[in-house]
């Protein structure tokens, strides 16, 4: 199974002290962790169409200088996913995928629902909920069995 993961509101949060800044989010490296053991994983994120290094250079600009290189080694076991405009052009076919997203477009979200893979999507958005990667983990321990 594929995990596609948007970065801006799913790995990357307010930062606590200077909240119209992102920081790493809460249990961001544990996440990666656990998602890279367990399955290919793929950046789906609007800003880095095809491009994984600078997906990779995104989040490691907004991490503490400690969790830098720890970072760099989860991120360099994901790839990113190339899209158009629709996010959901980059899916698998086959629906052999799951998807967690801050805020798909009404577009991306209608394009779910015509395929039936709305259950393959979970809204995670560790601005609004900062522990929010830890339910994020439990939805996914129950689809990787």
């Amino acid at each position: 199974m594929r995990v596609f993961l948007d970065i801006d509101g799913v790995l990357l949060g307010a930062d606590p002290d200077k909240p119209q800044r992102a920081a790493l989010a809460l249990h961001a490296l544990e996440f990666l962790e656990f998602v890279v053991a367990r399955a290919e994983v793929r950046w789906l994120s609007p800003l880095h169409s095809g491009d994984a290094a600078a997906a990779t250079e995104h989040l490691v600009r907004h991490a503490r200088m400690s969790d830098r290189e720890r970072l760099m080694g989860l991120a360099a076991k994901v790839r990113a996913a190339k899209f158009g405009a629709d996010r959901t052009t980059a899916l698998p076919a086959d629906g052999a995928f799951v998807w967690l997203d801050d805020g798909p477009s009404a577009v991306e979200m209608a394009s779910l629902k015509q395929r039936g893979w709305l259950d393959r999507w979970l809204w995670v958005d560790t601005r609004e909920e900062p522990e929010d990667l830890l339910r994020a983990r439990q939805w996914l321990e129950k689809r990787l069995r």
